[in-house]
Order: structure tokens, then C-alpha cells, then sequence
């Protein structure tokens, strides 16, 4: 059947269609040719209405002086900057852990301190306790009522909050009230101080109410990253899973629990590798060996654990003996923290103690070298531990019981405690910077991105255990912070700076998204924000590796603003570490941005004065950026143009109480951009009407095709006539964030068009405009950006210029031909512009794969390639539709109704209450059964996938072929052709065939974002990407180190008959509500 189709279709093309051609009437290239010629002029003319040149030499005329962009003094600068502020931060934190130490030293341990004794003690969850929510005030500087003179404390739920132990810390760690007072009265940037106790609770300043971001608080200081991180060094961590039949049940859910608490311990200098065992062992998942244990990686394993099974006998030995072969593997590697190694053995018990694999495999090296094991008794079974025991015992690791969910958390973590011996025995200064995450929890929420500044705090009483840490004492400082030292009017609006880390993970950076309603934040790599190609591979490597004062410049893909284009530049890269941290800092210039205006010139009063009287003028609109155009002002970018324009009459108004806050270069530029917008639009007035001819229009009357003409400039000033046209330019009200002002300084020789993005048709009420814009490039000294200059036209515009410039004598069909032809006008990025058809009036704005899919087809790959990139940091939606796990008609209670109980002090070990609670609620539970129901609809990271189109450098001028549709004998002739100095491709095409329907999936044509499942085995074969192996020095040996309840604690019997009493109780509670 093929071979016949394509039999007949040579036969159209080389016999029948000369014949069919001649009676189409379809324009052939020379045609064409003629029409793009003609519309190209009428393009040309806009520069009457638009001005373009004349409004360059009124620039040139305001320049006096241009001050080159010189990349290396500009990151030097703020590189010194930055690690000044970050340095502050370090000197302020070693403060108050010499503080914390001190006191805990002097302090004198009591069994029987009562929490009445404590002073100024107010608790981050209880507003009530001590009258606490009276005493906090609201603060803009942390967005939040807070109280700047103590702190306030958060105890997680699972710890008894009235245990001696974590009374008598909260005393002495009270001293750390008044150096936290200093530090924040010293420093005026500061922001939250952090002690994070190793007994679990944190102790945060300035004093805030504790924000819950679930209905379960189940925030633990001691699982954060900037915990884990500062209090050891990195880990080689293998988690080995006994799998075999003994485990099947509730065991081995247990133990998938854990291996993913195990995993949530886990930060990006950490490796990590998961192996199961039973009468054989082998590794979980794809990914043959040691990862890193980043965000992506974290995901992966945590999802290919929940599926695993039980089944056959469990041969300890030969889960240690593959898991020895799996570091000597590894030994040598260069992607591996080569510290810390560790085994996490989870098994329900045995008799098999590995004793011949250890005196193989770890007894015979050298101290130092040794693996540490750490061993899990998981479940109620009642095979024997003692073995299992031993083998943490002997190798340096701790052995834990886990016999129901709720010891899961507790029990996971004790592990930390162990490895952060060696270094609380050394106490060296081991402070670290964390990698980005989102301000989440805790205080810090609502704070956008931050970093963590950590030292572990050491016990140095003489009667305490040396070998211990107290806690982990923080800093936070937001990413903002970071960027405020930016030389953003250098860098202009294509320019910004950047910073990674030692792993190549973005600290700050343009593109990276935060949303404050996502609490989980991926480790994004500077490859997975930006464009990757060999040069950036280099770049990274080279900013990794700590190396000062580089640059690079070379050719890159660029997204616009709104990811709707891709462009090809030219840019050049300044790099150099930040003093005081483990950053690297980036700078990034367009081609474009080697000079700007200087305006040596003071703001004086006169002109505040005349300013004022050009921002109150009322011809035009005047639209400004939501920037800081004085020192002292409050705008920020959620204000609109009408209140930054408010705001800045009423400050100029009172410009005699401080003339020096208005001398900076947003308001000098503006007072020149506003004196040259003003004369342009006086001049325009005079000089012509702001209605087009209609060309289509016999009797010549006129209409109104263009609907505003604007002007944007350098300062952040847009003016806009007519005024009543304002509102559809408000979003754009910032030049420098606007995606048309980027492209029309990029394509500074073209005039650029473009229609308003839209992903469906657009309705029937909405008549299509389009915007065109063209730079102002001012040229005195040297080229300089300056402005872009633009007006909105209707699409009924568009098809008249189309078919004026179409219009011929003789037989071939022109635009106006509607029932034969089509023809379009479509932009760089594939969008549809203008389209002759009133049927396709809806579909202006709209990827030509969506509107024309077998057209688009024939274009890509001669015409338009595109960029695939995929986006790690994009939103779904989880609509619900869930599966609830829980027994119909009853609601199991919350983890914080069950840890009320934990209040008691009764009970000998709070642990063993939470134990044996949740295993009897357990058994008067009824047997759980499947139900349905609607949730909330929950916003998740996940990755989506999109492409971004570009006209293919290698492509002349112009096309044409023959479309086969639906492989019908219907067939399609078009012709397409480059709009000369614009940014258009002008087609014509027959009309669409009937009862014929592309689709653009159908044609792999993919453009808006989709989101993607990344396969299991695109995940596993990924190269790992460049980091600093050796990143900060290793502690995880010393020679003092000791193992003291290294067999874990013992469980203490419990009357059974209070633990029914409180079961039946909660159940009843339950119940209840």
C-alpha cells in the first residue's frame, strides 16, 4: 500500500501538476517575491509615525559623556561587597557560639528544673504562654509581627517539652538573648539567628509565632538541611534493606519509611547508594552505584523503594559482602564525598552477625578507613537482635529499634549524633554555607530564597561528654540581600549577575522561580537554568574551581522573559569567588550593553520642580517602573504606575528637606528620557494624525488602525498616546523586565511584531491587536542603548497592508481570495501575526503548529529549528482524586493528638509510649479499606517540557512546496518568504482541504510547556556533572572517640494498662472530631 501511494503521488508531482498548477492561479516565488518588496516599504514608512531617527539624535543631542561597562571592576566590586556582608554574618554567628558554649559550661544541671523557673520564656507554637503574642509587634524588614529584644522557642511534637534535659538547655541557652540583641543592633541587615539544640528544640530571634504550613507540625531543627550540613562532615552512605520473606507486611513498610527518612537526611555533598538483600543482593533502581543525593536523585530512589518486596531467606553476609564491593568500587571515584562511609543496615533480626565479611572486609583496615555500621531492628518479630547489635557496636555505629511508625523519625536521625563525633572532638571552626532553599518553614517563611550561614556548637563543660555537640548555631541571609549589591544599572535590562556553589547549584540567578506556596525547593544546576553548551560546561568548571577575575565570551542561546523566543547572542561571562563563603560569582553582559549615558550633572530643585510639572501633564501617560528613583523610597514592584508616579510628585515636593536623595542615576536618566518623551509626542501632534488611512477603504475614510503609540526608555519611562490607551500598556510598565523591550535592543535593526501570547483561540469579543516596536540606539561617543519606540496596530491593519501589496492583474490569486487562498504573517518564534482569512481571526497570538499544523510541519527544519529545554522548576497542579489508605468512617487521628499524650512524665522514655500507642491503636482499629476523595487541589515541582523556535540561520530567503494532508489526494501549494528588516515571515498557502484536521501533536510539532515523566533510565544515565571533590576538610575519625550506647537504649516495660487507657482515649477523640 505504501509503495503504491507514493507511486501515485510521484505521478502528481511530475506529470499532473504543471497542468493543475496553471489552473490554480497559486503566486509562485517571483510573485511573492514582489509582495514582501512592497509590504518591506510599507513597513519602512513606519519610521513617519514612529519617528525613530529623529528621536535617536534628541538622544544624542541630551549626551554629554558615555560611561563604558567594564565587567571585571563591576564583579570585583560587588564580589568584595558581598563577602563583606556574608563576612559580618560569620563574625556575628562565632559571637554567639562562643556565648552558648560559655553558658552551657557554667551551667549547673538540675533533675528537678521546672519550666516556671525559666526566665522570658515564650513558646513559638503557644501565643498564650506568658502572654507571648502581646509583646510582638509587626516588622516589615522579616514580614511578620516579631519582638526584637528575646527569642522564642519551638519544641517538635514528639519530644516531652518538659524533660529535664530540654528544660535545663532552654536555661542556659537563654544567654543567648542578649548577644543575639547586640548582633542585630551591630548589624542592620541581619536577619534570623538560629540555635538549634541536638536535643530538639530550636531557639529562633528575634520572638515570632511559630507559622504552621500543614495541618501537623512536624518540623525537627535536627532534619533541616543547614543541621545535617554543620553539624558533620559529608557522607558515603549505603542503605542496605533486608527484602527477604520475614519482612513482608507491615516490616517492610516500616523499613520504606525510614529509608525515606533516612534520605531526607541527606544534603548535596552528601552519596548515597541503596541495596536490597535476601538470598542474593543487588542494588535498588537503575542507578548502578554511589549518587549524589540531590533533589532529582532523592526523588528518584525514593520512589523506586516504595516498590519494593519481600521474598526468600535473608543471607546477611552477602548484603555486606556486595556492599564492601560496592566502596571498593567507589574508592577511587571522583564523584564521592570520601567521607563518612557508612552502612544502614534495616532487617527484622537474625542470628547471622557478618563477623567473616567485617574481619575481611573492615577489621583489617586501618582505623581511619573503616565503614561504620548502623543497624535497624524494624518491626515487632520476634527474631533475635542481638547480632545485629553487635555489628554497630563493632564497627564504630549504633544499633536502634524501630517497632512501629511513630519511632521511625526519632529513631533515623541518632545516627547524626554518632558522625559528628570525630568533629565536636577536634572542635575546630567548622563553619558552612548551605546551598539556596526557599524560606519554607519556620520564621524564615515568606522570605524567599535563602542561604544558611552554620557552626556546630561544642560542649566544653568539664563534667560534659566532649565528644557531643550541643547544636548548630545559624544565620540566615535572603539571596535579595545578596543581589542588592548588584550593579543593575550597568548591566541594563539584558544584563544580571549570578552565584553557584562548589556543586555547580545556583545560589541566586534571573531565572530561578520561587514560588511561596511549594515548600520543597530542587537543587537546580547552573546548566539546568541556563542554555547548556561546551563554553558553559567550561564556565562552570572554571567558577567551581575558585578561579579569580575570569572572562569568557562567546555565543549562546537566550530565552526571553515570557520563554516564548530563543535568540542567538553574543555575551560575555566575568566571574570570581566570594571571599568568606564556598560561592561563585557571576556576571553576564549582553552585546549591546558596552556604554550608557553618564550624567555627571546634580538633580537639582529646579528641575524637581519642572519634573513635576511634566509627570502632572496630561496628553500623554506617563508610566513608570516600580523603581527606587530616590534613595529613601518605599515603592516596591507590587505598585502600579499610578501610585510610583503618586509617590514620586510627593517626594519631589519636599525636595528642599533632603536634596541628596534624589542624585541617583534612575532620576537623573529620567528627568532626560521625560524631557525628550514630552518634545517627541508635542512634535507628533503637530506633525500628523494618529489615524491610518484605511488602504481597503474606496471613499478613503479614515480608521482607527492604530491604537497607541508609546515610547519606552532606558529610565524606566513609559509615555503613552493617547492617554486613555494607558491600561493595556500597565504590564508593561517596567522597560526592563518587558519581553518586547529585550528583543527590539537585540534586533536593534528590525522592526519587531508581536501579538499577544495566547495557548487557545481567542474569544469572538476580542479584536487583535499587534505591537511593533524598533530600538533607539543613541550613537554620539559610542552606541548605546536608549530607548524603544512603539505602536499598537489593529490585525485588521496587518490584512489590509496584505492585500494592498498582493493586489496584481492577471489570474493569480491575491490575500483578498479567501475561498483559495490564505495568507499569513508569522514572527521569529513561530506565533501566527496576521492571518487574511477572517476564520483565523481568532487564532492571532497562537504557535503556527496549533493553527496550521501541516504548514508548520513543512517550515520546520528549513525555515524554523527549535531549543527542547526542560524545566525542573515548573508547577503542576494535583487536582486530587486521591486514595485514601484510611478505614471508611473513621478518621485516624493526627500525629499531634497522639504526641499530646507524650506529656506524661509517666512514662519512663517517651519513645516507648509513642511505640507501644501506636502499635495497640493499631489493633482496635478496623481493617483499613480503599476510599475516594476529593482533595485540595496541591501545587507540586515537577518538570515540563516546551520548545522554543527560531528562524534557521542557513535559510535565504524563501520556500515553497506541495502539502499532502491527512494522505489524501488533496494537495497544498505554498510559498514563503523573509519580510526584509523585520522579524517576519510573510506566507501564502492554499486553502486548508476539507474534512482534514492536524493536529500539532500529530506532527511532533511541541511548543507551550508539558509536563513530562523523566524516565527511570534517562535519570540512571545522565553523566554526573563537575563538583569540587574535596570541598571542606573530612572529620570523620578520631583516635578518642568512644561507643558508649552504641546497643541502643533498652525498652522499659510499660503498665498496659495506662497505655489502653490512653489508646481507647485517643480513638475516642478521634472519633469525636
Amino acid at each position: 500500500m505504501a509503495t503504491s501511494y507514493h507511486i501515485r503521488r510521484m505521478f502528481l508531482l511530475v506529470f499532473l501538476l504543471p497542468i493543475l498548477s496553471a489552473g490554480t492561479n497559486m503566486p509562485d516565488k517571483e510573485n511573492v517575491k514582489s509582495w514582501v518588496e512592497s509590504l518591506s516599504r510599507n513597513i519602512e514608512n513606519f519610521d513617519k509615525e514612529l519617528q525613530v531617527s529623529t528621536i535617536r539624535k534628541k538622544f544624542d543631542n541630551q549626551t554629554t559623556a558615555v560611561e563604558e561597562i567594564d565587567g571585571k571592576t563591576l564583579i570585583q566590586k560587588m564580589a568584595d561587597q558581598v563577602a563583606q556582608m556574608l563576612g559580618n554574618k560569620t563574625e556575628a554567628l562565632k559571637k554567639a557560639v562562643e556565648v552558648a558554649e560559655s553558658a552551657a559550661a557554667k551551667h549547673n544541671y538540675s533533675e528537678t528544673l521546672q519550666e516556671s523557673n525559666l526566665v522570658n520564656y515564650y513558646k513559638s507554637k503557644d501565643p498564650t504562654y506568658n502572654n507571648f503574642s502581646s509583646i510582638l509587634a509587626s516588622n516589615e524588614k522579616f514580614k511578620q509581627p516579631v519582638n526584637t529584644s528575646v527569642s522564642s522557642v519551638h519544641i517538635p511534637v514528639e519530644i516531652y517539652e518538659k524533660d529535664p534535659d530540654i528544660l535545663n538547655a532552654l536555661k542556659w541557652s537563654h544567654a543567648l538573648d542578649k548577644v543575639f540583641r547586640e548582633n542585630y543592633d551591630n548589624d542592620k541587615e541581619i536577619l534570623w539567628q538560629y540555635f538549634g539544640s541536638q536535643t530538639g528544640f530550636m531557639r529562633s530571634f528575634p520572638a515570632s509565632l511559630w507559622k504552621m504550613t500543614d495541618d501537623v507540625d512536624l518540623y525537627d531543627v535536627r532534619r533541616r538541611p543547614w543541621y545535617t550540613q554543620g553539624s558533620s562532615s559529608p557522607k558515603d552512605m549505603l542503605i542496605l534493606i533486608d527484602t527477604s520473606g520475614s519482612v513482608v507486611g507491615q516490616s517492610l513498610q516500616l523499613m520504606i519509611v525510614a529509608v525515606k527518612s533516612i534520605l531526607d537526611t541527606l544534603g548535596e555533598n552528601d552519596f548515597v547508594q541503596i541495596v536490597k538483600f535476601a538470598d542474593k543482593a543487588e542494588t535498588v533502581g537503575c542507578m548502578k552505584g554511589f549518587v549524589q543525593a540531590n533533589y532529582r536523585n532523592k526523588k528518584y530512589l525514593s520512589r523506586v523503594v516504595g516498590n519494593l518486596s519481600a521474598e526468600n531467606m535473608a543471607n546477611i553476609s552477602k548484603g555486606l559482602e556486595y556492599a564492601f564491593d560496592q566502596f571498593d568500587k567507589f574508592e577511587n571515584s571522583s564523584e564521592a564525598a570520601h567521607c563518612n562511609k557508612m552502612i544502614m543496615l534495616l532487617t527484622d533480626g537474625g542470628t547471622d552477625n557478618g563477623d567473616e565479611v567485617f574481619n575481611r572486609r573492615n577489621f583489617n583496615r586501618p582505623l581511619q578507613d573503616r565503614v561504620r555500621v548502623f543497624t535497624y531492628a524494624v518491626g515487632q518479630n520476634p527474631n533475635p537482635t542481638k547480632d545485629i547489635a553487635w555489628m554497630a557496636c563493632a564497627n564504630r555505629g549504633r544499633f536502634s529499634e524501630i517497632p512501629a511508625m511513630g519511632a521511625i523519625r526519632a529513631r533515623v536521625q541518632e545516627y547524626v549524633e554518632v558522625v559528628a563525633r570525630p568533629l565536636a572532638l577536634k572542635h575546630t571552626d567548622f563553619v558552612k554555607w548551605t546551598s539556596s532553599y526557599k524560606g519554607a518553614h519556620g520564621p524564615s517563611l515568606g522570605l524567599g530564597m535563602v542561604v544558611t550561614v552554620t557552626l556546630p556548637v561544642y560542649n566544653k563543660a568539664p563534667s560534659g561528654s566532649n565528644q557531643t555537640i550541643l547544636g548548630v548555631m545559624g544565620i540566615d541571609v535572603t539571596t535579595e540581600q545578596m543581589q542588592r549589591y548588584s550593579p543593575t544599572w550597568q548591566l541594563g535590562p539584558g544584563g544580571y549577575t549570578f552565584a553557584i556553589n562548589t556543586n555547580g547549584y545556583i545560589i541566586f540567578h534571573p531565572r530561578l522561580k520561587i514560588s511561596d506556596e511549594i515548600e520543597d525547593t530542587p537543587n537546580l544546576d547552573f546548566l539546568d537554568i541556563e542554555i547548556e553548551n561546551d563554553k558553559k560546561k567550561q564556565l562552570r568548571k572554571k567558577m567551581i574551581d575558585g578561579e579569580m577575575d575570569g572572562q569568557e565570551e562567546f555565543s549562546t542561546f537566550v530565552s526571553s522573559l515570557d520563554d516564548n523566543y530563543i535568540l542567538e547572542e553574543t555575551r560575555k561571562y566575568y566571574y570570581t569567588p566570594i571571599g568568606n563563603t564556598t560561592f561563585s560569582l557571576g556576571l553576564v553582559l549582553p552585546h549591546y550593553q558596552k556604554y550608557i549615558m553618564k550624567i555627571d550633572a546634580d538633580f537639582t530643585e529646579a528641575k524637581a520642580k519642572e519634573m513635576i510639572s511634566m509627570l502632572k501633564e496630561q496628553n500623554t501617560a506617563k508610566l513608570l517602573a516600580p523603581w527606587k528613583y530616590y534613595k529613601s523610597s518605599m515603592i516596591t514592584e507590587n505598585h502600579n504606575s499610578s501610585q510610583v508616579v503618586e509617590d514620586l510628585i510627593s517626594a519631589l515636593q519636599n525636595y528642599s528637606q533632603n536634596p541628596g536623595d534624589f542624585n541617583t542615576n534612575e532620576m537623573k536618566q529620567l528627568y532626560v528620557d521625560m524631557n525628550i518623551s514630552n518634545a517627541h509626542f508635542l512634535m507628533i501632534k503637530d506633525l500628523m494624525k494618529l489615524d491610518f488611512i484605511n488602504p481597503s477603504s474606496d471613499d478613503s475614510q479614515t480608521a482607527a488602525n492604530t491604537t497607541a503609540l508609546f515610547l519606552a526608555t532606558y529610565g524606566g519611562l513609559t509615555t503613552v498616546y493617547p492617554q486613555s490607551e494607558s491600561a493595556q500598556m500597565e504590564k508593561y510598565r517596567d522597560p526592563w523586565t518587558s519581553a518586547y523591550f529585550r528583543r527590539a535592543l537585540h534586533y536593534d535593526q528590525k522592526y519587531m511584531f508581536h501579538a499577544p501570547y495566547t495557548l487557545g483561540p481567542l474569544d469572538n469579543e476580542t479584536t487583535p491587536t499587534v505591537m511593533v516596536t524598533h530600538a533607539v540606539m543613541s550613537t554620539k561617543e559610542q552606541k548605546k542603548p536608549s530607548a524603544v519606540v512603539g505602536m499598537v496596530v489593529t490585525h485588521d491593519y496587518l490584512v489590509n497592508l496584505m492585500n494592498m501589496m498582493s493586489e496584481s492583474s492577471g489570474s493569480v490569486y491575491s490575500c483578498k481570495d479567501e475561498d483559495n487562498v490564505i495568507c499569513f504573517l508569522v514572527d521569529d518564534g513561530a506565533f501566527t501575526v496576521a492571518a487574511s482569512h477572517p476564520d483565523y481571526n481568532e487564532q492571532i497570538g497562537r504557535f503556527l503548529g496549533h493553527v496550521d499544523a501541516g504548514l508548520m510541519a513543512q517550515l520546520y527544519g528549513e525555515v524554523y529549528l527549535r531549543i527542547e529545554e526542560v524545566d525542573y522548576q515548573a508547577t503542576c497542579i494535583d487536582w486530587g482524586n486521591q486514595t485514601s489508605a484510611a478505614p471508611l468512617g473513621f478518621r485516624i487521628p493526627s500525629v499531634t493528638l497522639l504526641f499530646e499524650f507524650l506529656t506524661f512524665n509517666w512514662w519512663n522514655s517517651v519513645w516507648t509510649w509513642a511505640v507501644v500507642n501506636l502499635n495497640v491503636y493499631s489493633w482496635f482499629s478496623p481493617p483499613p479499606m480503599t476510599a475516594a476523595f476529593q482533595m485540595e487541589p496541591k501545587k507540586y515541582i515537577c518538570s515540563k517540557k516546551r520548545a522554543q523556535y527560531y528562524f534557521n540561520p542557513k535559510f535565504k530567503e524563501d520556500v515553497h512546496g506541495i502539502i499532502y494532508p491527512c494522505n489524501e489526494n488533496c494537495t497544498r501549494d505554498y510559498v514563503a518568504r523573509l519580510v526584509p528588516k523585520t522579524n517576519l515571515l510573510f506566507v501564502v498557502i492554499s486553502s486548508a482541504c476539507p474534512d482534514c484536521y492536524e493536529s500539532a501533536k500529530s506532527k511532533d510539532l511541541i511548543q507551550e510547556p508539558v509536563e513530562m515523566e523523566i524516565a527511570d533510565q534517562d535519570i540512571c544515565n545522565q553523566t554526573a556533572r563537575y563538583r569540587k571533590n574535596k570541598q571542606t576538610n573530612c572529620y570523620d575519625f578520631d583516635e578518642r572517640e568512644t561507643n558508649p550506647g552504641c546497643g541502643g537504649p533498652l525498652s522499659t516495660q510499660v503498665s498496659v494498662l495506662l497505655v489502653m487507657v490512653a489508646t481507647l482515649l485517643t480513638i475516642t477523640l478521634a472519633r469525636l472530631s
